[in-house]
């Protein structure tokens, strides 16, 4: 990540200070009154929407990572859940003024010269870009353009940047001795930063499109590099994505297309070790075939995203789940040692991996109702109680991971997401 000037943070620091003072100052004598008048759920409803409102003025960053966040359930109240999942494809647009601007530099007039027409109001809008339907010419069809936010490249790298202090600054707490915590967030501000770049993503697109075209029942948009600028990517226009699609198809159709992104996700991480790792339900819908609901895919969309695991890496996260799936514990538990990022000469190894093994056990292989998220909650315990932290490397796709079951689980509950480590194409 290029290095921010210390001036720039400290302005930024300043003003999401002003902001947060100013958003209590008109929160906490409202959020008082309604609990008083209306009751404490009342109050609650209120106060997430003002917070999920508030991280939208905040900028793209403070969105990404509560998108995130609002993936786990298992860790948030499911009220907060629902209001940040607001933010996946519904952030707030840009203002006609802005998307002029940006529409100027990406392609020097305000309409896209290879289009005969431009809804000015966007489809979807992201914590990076809004996604505009425009027709082409001649009854040519439909194409997404995915327009970039003009000036958030540098709010962006300042806010990562004061996260990172902030995060190197709190490893010298006691209680976070040990914990790799700014290797982790410089991992993932490197990825999220990675979706500033869209000719990166352009890269990522046809890379992803490529690589899983083996999975049946899955589609990734198709784009069209001689209309892109630097700014601006198009693509095909997929018709009909809606995020409630799934609770109109038949039990069946559901199951299938959901085994068909776990296929995908297996195809990712463990064969291509290329991760899309922004899996929440805005970037992944399933479309229904005929009239009856049967066909039908899954459509998955946005890899700016994406990383590129280590070979060492995806081949210790494969054995890692073939483990979870056979319940072979203490597998698990070595795999997890090899993968640390420092252990240190008073770490006692055999006792880590008999705790993990007996996570394992607990919680996975066969018949066992696997759920990643607590899973992976668990894991952690294990790993604070030992003071061994796995590397970034590691754990940032297993972080992943634990967002695309929370999805998978949207789109079919019984689905077994310990089996993505053991899926096979036909």
């Amino acid at each position: 990540m290029n290095r921010v000037p210390v001036h720039r943070t400290v302005l930024r620091a300043g003003a999401l200070a002003l902001a947060a003072g100013a958003e209590a100052v008109v929160t906490l004598p409202a959020l008082a009154a309604i609990r008083l008048v209306r009751g404490r759920a009342a109050a609650r409803r209120f106060l997430y929407r003002r917070l999920t409102r508030r991280l939208q003025k905040l900028g793209p960053t403070f969105v990404k990572f509560a998108q995130i966040a609002g993936a786990r359930r298992d860790v948030l109240p499911a009220e907060l859940c629902d209001e940040l999942s607001r933010l996946h494809d519904s952030v707030r647009p840009i203002s006609a003024r802005q998307a002029d601007r940006a529409w100027r530099q990406a392609y020097g007039s305000a309409l896209p010269p290879f289009l005969a027409g431009l809804d000015p109001v966007p489809v979807a809008g992201g914590s990076i870009a809004c996604v505009y339907r425009g027709e082409l010419p001649d009854g040519g069809g439909a194409v997404a353009l995915k327009l970039k936010r003009p000036g958030i490249d540098s709010v962006m790298r300042a806010d990562l940047a004061l996260i990172g202090r902030l995060v190197r600054w709190g490893e010298r707490l006691p209680q976070m001795r040990g914990m790799p915590m700014a290797d982790l967030v410089a991992y993932v501000s490197n990825a999220i930063l990675g979706q500033l770049d869209l000719r990166q993503e352009e890269e990522n697109v046809v890379r992803l499109r490529e690589n899983l075209k083996p999975v049946p029942d899955v589609d990734v948009p198709r784009l069209h590099p001689q209309w892109s600028r630097p700014t601006c990517l198009v693509f095909d226009f997929v018709e009909g994505l809606d995020t409630r699609t799934p609770e109109t198809l038949p039990g069946p159709v559901r199951a299938r297309l959901a085994s068909a992104v776990l296929s995908a996700a297996h195809k990712m991480m463990f064969v291509d070790g290329f991760v899309h790792c922004d899996p929440h339900p805005g970037n992944i819908y399933l479309l229904p075939g005929g009239d009856d609901g049967s066909g039908g895919r899954a459509v998955i969309l946005d890899a700016g995203y994406s990383v590129r695991l280590p070979d060492e890496v995806r081949k210790l996260i494969g054995e890692f789940f073939a483990g979870l799936a056979s319940g072979d514990g203490r597998r698990c538990g070595e795999i997890m040692l090899a993968s640390m990022a420092n252990v240190g000469r008073d770490c006692d190894t055999e006792a880590f991996v008999s705790d993990i093994a007996a996570l394992v056990e607990r919680s996975a292989g066969p018949g066992r109702d696997f759920a990643m998220a607590p899973f992976g909650n668990g894991v952690f315990e294990v790993q604070s109680a030992h003071r061994l932290y796995a590397s970034s490397d590691f754990a940032f796709p297993i972080m992943s991971l634990m967002i695309l079951e929370s999805t998978v689980r949207g789109l079919w509950p019984e689905a077994d997401f310990q089996q993505v480590g053991a899926a096979r194409l036909p």
